[in-house]
């Protein structure tokens, strides 16, 4: 009996450790190759189980960016760990928005999905995907009006330099959209309070901080680069993707 309460303990132990390895955490612990192998396997199912709200993502990230970067309505964006292109279809859809947004995620199965949706939507004109890794971001400084990073620096493997290429790439005034982890108990040493990331984005030169509560998961951070320049606009799409 008392063995076989040592082997039912271990499979439970056991099976704990693989849903916080690999669902829970996303393999974050398990080194970045694990990370893309996962994208890439649930790439197909990914949408159906984020189970993303258009309507709030219309409402409290479309619609907020157009507000910010107002009277300008055709910004050139870069959105970092894009996935399935929930933040391009998202602006893409916004009859606001004439801009362009560049797409970059290393899960080319993830890629592929969102091309698909882009298709099928007649969005090509108004967004570009590549296969980069946000820690080594291809594009020359100040490169962009807005910066987007969504659900996904604590499953980077050092999401502190994703933050400073993310802001290296971005234009003085420009405007930063990224996001902590509230829920933090499953991941630890992987996620930021707002004090740390606050602490952070003024290391790297940024202003005009604000924590925005989102969803139960997650808190929305915005904040602009310090300094001044000319808006970019879709006139440079061109030259950033050459």
């Amino acid at each position: 009996m008392i063995v076989l309460l040592g082997i039912g303990l271990l499979l439970a132990v056991v099976a704990f450790l693989v849903w916080w390895l690999i669902f829970e955490t996303e393999g974050v612990y398990l080194g970045r190759g694990m990370v893309i192998w996962l994208y890439d396997v649930y790439a197909s199912r990914y949408d159906g189980i984020k189970e993303f709200d258009d309507y709030a993502d219309f409402v409290l990230v479309s619609q907020p960016i157009m507000y910010r970067i107002q009277p300008h309505d055709n910004p050139i964006i870069l959105d970092v760990a894009t996935g399935t292109g929930r933040v391009p279809l998202i602006m893409t859809r916004n009859p606001d928005f004439f801009g362009h947004i560049v797409g970059v995620d290393l899960s080319k199965k993830m890629l592929d999905i969102a091309r698909e949706k882009i298709t099928d939507q007649h969005f090509e004109d108004f967004i570009t995907l590549r296969v980069e890794n946000g820690q080594e971001l291809p594009f020359n400084d100040a490169s962009f009006d807005v910066v987007t990073c969504l659900e996904a620096l604590e499953f980077m493997p050092d999401p502190e330099s994703v933050l400073g290429e993310m802001i290296r790439v971005l234009r003085p005034s420009g405007i930063l959209l990224t996001t902590i982890r509230i829920d933090t108990r499953w991941m630890p040493n992987r996620t930021w309070n707002e004090e740390t990331m606050r602490q952070k984005l003024l290391s790297y030169g940024m202003q005009a901080i604000e924590f925005e509560v989102w969803q139960a998961d997650y808190t929305k951070v915005w904040a602009v680069k310090s300094g001044e320049s000319e808006f970019l606009g879709v006139r440079m799409i061109d030259d950033i993707l050459k």
